[in-house]
Order: C-alpha cells, then sequence, then structure tokens
C-alpha cells in the first residue's frame, strides 16, 4: 500500500505560531506520512524550528510594492503548482493568508488552515481578501481552524458550508517546553529575575500585539509595586518607538526588551505573570498554551480569538469583557481602546484596568498559586500527542 504524502505551504521556517505548528505536526504525524515543506518567502534561508521530512525553498523576496507583490504571488502559484504536479500529494495543507488561496487554485486536497480570527473587513485589500475566502474556501477540501469563534465567523460572514469546516487546537509538546524551560539563563539576564516579581510578553512587537499599551499599563504598576518588572521577548517594527515610550516613561531601568530568543520557555519559567495584551487578530494564541505549559498563571486581553476559549472554556465566546473578569483558567481584562498612541503618556482607562489586573495579581499569592496549578492543568488538553490524532485522517488512503 502506498504511504501517504503531504506538502506543508508556510511563509518561513523561522519565528510564527503557525511555523511551530508546522515543526510539531512534521515531527509527530504518523511516520508512515511523507512530508515535504515548502517554504515561500527568502529571510536569509533561516530555520528556526526542527522538521522532519524534505525543505523546498522558492525563495520568494517580500516586498511593500503592490505590483512586484502580485508578481511573487503569481510566481509562488506557479512554483507550487509544478511541485505539486510532480509530488501528487495526498493532502496540501496551507498556513493562511496568500497561501490558503494559492493551495486552492493549484490542487483539489487543499487543507485550508486559518489560525487568525478573520473580521469584517474595511480597506479595499481586505475586502478583496474577504471575496476571494467566499468564493475559494468552499471549493477546499477542508477548512481546518483553530478555534470555535475563527469557525462562527467564516460560517455566519462569509458563508463557508459548516460540513466544510474542522476544528483543530494549536499543539504543543509539553514534555519538550517543561525540559527547556529548565534551562538556566545567561548570566546578563539573571540579574532581571533576581528578586523581582517579573512580568513576561512574548510576541511581535507590532500594533496589533499591544506591548504599547502593557508598557503604559506597567507604569501604574511600577507606582504601586516597585519590585515589579517587564520583559518582553520578540522582535518587529516599533521596538525603536516603545523604547522612547520607555524612556519617556522613566521606566529605562524596569522594561526590558531581549528580542527574539530560541527557548523562550526558560524566560516565561522564572516569571511570575504572563500578559498578552493583544488588540485582536488572533486564533489560539500558541504563547498563552506554552506559558502554561510552564506553570505560569496568565492575564489575556480579551480580544478575538481564542483567549476566552483557553481560559474560560465554559462561557460565550462571543462575549468581550469590559471589566477585569477572573475565569477558571486565568484573567481576562478588556482590550485596550483607542488609536496606537505613544504621546500621550497618561493610560487610558482601559489601560488603567489591565494595570489593576496585574497589580490585583502580583499583591495576591493565594491567587497566583491556584492560578499556576490552573494553567498546568488546561495545559494537558492541549497536549501534542491529544491534538496530532484530530490529523489520524491524513494517514487513510483515499
Amino acid at each position: 500500500m502506498k504511504n501517504n504524502k503531504i506538502i506543508f505551504l508556510t511563509p518561513t521556517m523561522d519565528i510564527g505560531g503557525g511555523e511551530r505548528v508546522v515543526s510539531e505536526m512534521s515531527l509527530n504525524l504518523n511516520e508512515n506520512i511523507e512530508k515535504i515543506i515548502i517554504v515561500f518567502e527568502s529571510i536569509n534561508n533561516k530555520i528556526s524550528y526542527p522538521y522532519r521530512g524534505k525543505l523546498i525553498s522558492l525563495n520568494l523576496v517580500i516586498s511593500s510594492n503592490f505590483l512586484l507583490k502580485i508578481y511573487y504571488f503569481f510566481l509562488g502559484l506557479f512554483k507550487t503548482w509544478k511541485i505539486i504536479m510532480k509530488e501528487k500529494p495526498s493532502y496540501v495543507i496551507s498556513l493562511g493568508g496568500q497561501l490558503n488561496i494559492i493551495n486552492v487554485l493549484t490542487n483539489k486536497r487543499a487543507l485550508v488552515r486559518v489560525e487568525n480570527f478573520i473580521p469584517m473587513f474595511n480597506s479595499f485589500r481586505e475586502r478583496m481578501y474577504g471575496i476571494l475566502i467566499k468564493i475559494l474556501f468552499n471549493r477546499a477540501n477542508k477548512v481546518i481552524v483553530v478555534s470555535k469563534t475563527i469557525a462562527n465567523s467564516l460560517i455566519e460572514n462569509f458563508g463557508i458550508k459548516k460540513e466544510k469546516i474542522k476544528l483543530i487546537y494549536n499543539p504543543i509538546d509539553i514534555k519538550k517546553i517543561q525540559s527547556l524551560a529548565l534551562e538556566p539563563l545567561e548570566s546578563k539576564h539573571q540579574e532581571i529575575f533576581n528578586n523581582s516579581l517579573v512580568i513576561i510578553n512574548i510576541g511581535r512587537v507590532t500594533e496589533i500585539k499591544g506591548q504599547w499599551c502593557l508598557i503604559k499599563a506597567f507604569k501604574e504598576v511600577k507606582n504601586k509595586i516597585k519590585e515589579a518588572k517587564l520583559v518582553i521577548l520578540g522582535k518587529g517594527e516599533l521596538e525603536k518607538k516603545l523604547k522612547k515610550l520607555i524612556k519617556d516613561l522613566n521606566l529605562e531601568n524596569d522594561v526590558y526588551f531581549l528580542g527574539w530568543q530560541e527557548n523562550p520557555f526558560k524566560f516565561l519559567y522564572k516569571s511570575k505573570l504572563f500578559v498578552l495584551a493583544s488588540l485582536g487578530g488572533e486564533g489560539l494564541p500558541c504563547i498563552i498554551l506554552e506559558a502554561m505549559a510552564c506553570g505560569i498563571p496568565i492575564i489575556s486581553t480579551d480580544c478575538k480569538s481564542g483567549p476566552r476559549e483557553i481560559l474560560a472554556p465554559k462561557t460565550d465566546f462571543n462575549y468581550e469583557t469590559k471589566k477585569i473578569e477572573y475565569v477558571e483558567y486565568g484573567v481576562l481584562a478588556p482590550v485596550c481602546s483607542g488609536k496606537f498612541n505613544i504621546t500621550n503618556l497618561l493610560p487610558s482607562q482601559s489601560e488603567k484596568t489591565l494595570s489593576q489586573a496585574l497589580i490585583n495579581m502580583l499583591d495576591d499569592k493565594e491567587l497566583l498559586s491556584k492560578l499556576k496549578s490552573k494553567s498546568e492543568q488546561r495545559a494537558q488538553d492541549f497536549g501534542v500527542k491529544k491534538i496530532i490524532k484530530e490529523w489520524d485522517f491524513l494517514a487513510k488512503n483515499y
């Protein structure tokens, strides 16, 4: 009997939640499945995640020029089609955005994976993408979603057939995470964590991830809790502006940008509290699950989608809190309101609410201990051995 062959379409194998999922799937899927990973973008051909299988790099250049973007889209589509025609895979799994479009246009065994919440679109470009979703996604073999909120949005807002949708949560390798968490910090980082109450945030340093709101909220925390520190892991285009904000708020000795770290888990393990300050556009944030596996209490903004589904699975996923909400597996806070603003140093009402949630947590040792245990418990629901069973259909011949 011929073994099945799976092709993954991914932007990179560098940093990113989706890329980490490709890594976990290639390492843990049935060994009889042949795996091919097609990497589209050329970022010095950097590979940050381990993988099993054959990797093909298309070396497509990232460009902000609209015409070049169109050119590279069609070039990527053509190159992908040629590989699919040659390899004749059982399924092709794509990771969002234009890769989902390319997937559907090039084969009939497309599994398009939607890992971010898709809002109703405003700009011309967003409206065009929404139209393509409506036209093309029902042609896919399956639409894989990582949260119930995403599933509901696709059905209600984009007319995707319910029977086309399959919910599969993001997997995490708990044993591997917990092993890496025990690695020692470099000496230059140890002093940050010594005798400090460290709040940690991990993610791309962009507007949508909300670190600017978190820094302004942290100023209020620092006024009440002198030993508090804020550590931010990640990189992005806002880092320079946020460092200026830190300087303007006189927080230079209390907020640390440590860049992208190959092993973020050793930083999580030594922190008191993980905070996701995202404004939206999430799916099922892997970083919350990974932080839980490290046994760290969680505060998250109640953004679309994922945090509520992880932290308060028995509640209405369409509800969005307007106050601090202490839920089964963590704490939810309102999404920070207003447009990106780092010139006004005064916190908004939502930033004040986030700061109060942080203060309440750091002041309540009993609550911290309870939520530490709850994090470890909830992480088990997303263990890779459990979630990978949801992909068993890939090993079936058709």
